[in-house]
């Protein structure tokens, strides 16, 4: 197997990494949740992370479901082995290896709608860990990653989303307009938020956040000086 080129990141609580073959039955799992807890809470505000979202009358649903787990983990590998990679799919993961979610952030600049645009931001929490800041703490542990590169990440959501727009705003990030069709979602209109990497780091109290993971950037660095 290539060897990964993304070092683990340690958060507070959680670990991101690399996907596994292994992660498919906990995958699936995630994935039945969020499509239940779409048919549950749709009238809530509550949009399901789309790649795994399958509409609760097509036929053989369950089917679909795992069809689209398959695809995911493949990506995953593709990306992976990207010669130049520029996309980050990774798993997030409980200090005891539980698979709970995903965080994903494109790293090269795209075209959509004439407009170039600086990477994009995915991610989903098993509802079932819902509500315990999980999905921030794992965004902001990515993109800490992503502004290694860049001064601006751009984020769409879909208008609906009243929890990934609050989310977005949580980690600096500001309304700037409005996709009628986006490459992302299957086509749905999205809110386009930009995050700037001043904004980022100003919106939250990263150190306390994340101080294992700040321990580690220092220790890196002292041990490259040395």
């Amino acid at each position: 197997m290539q060897k990964s080129d993304f070092i683990p990141i340690v958060t507070s609580r959680l670990i991101i990494d690399e996907f596994k073959t292994s992660d498919y039955a906990r995958l699936q799992e995630i994935a039945f949740n969020i499509n239940h807890n779409a048919d549950v809470h749709a009238a809530d505000g509550y949009c399901p992370f789309y790649t795994f979202q399958v509409d609760r009358n097509t036929p053989d649903r369950d089917t679909a479901i795992r069809q689209k787990v398959s695809e995911f983990l493949i990506k995953a590998e593709r990306e992976r082995k990207q010669k130049e990679r520029s996309t980050y799919r990774m798993a997030v993961r409980l200090p005891n290896g539980t698979l709970i979610g995903n965080a994903t952030v494109d790293m090269l600049p795209i075209e959509e709608n004439g407009k170039k645009i600086y990477g994009d931001l995915g991610y989903f929490i098993d509802p079932q860990y819902g509500e315990h800041g999980y999905a921030t703490e794992a965004v902001r542990g990515l993109v800490h990653h992503f502004f290694k590169k860049y001064q601006k990440l751009d984020i769409t959501a879909h208008p609906a989303n009243k929890f990934s727009r609050k989310l977005i705003e949580r980690i600096g990030g500001i309304e700037v307009g409005y996709n009628e069709a986006s490459h992302y979602g299957h086509g749905e209109p999205r809110t386009v938020f930009e995050v700037h990497k001043a904004d980022f780091y100003r919106s939250c109290a990263f150190n306390k956040q994340m101080p294992n993971l700040l321990a580690v950037l220092v220790n890196r660095q002292k041990a490259k000086s040395s």
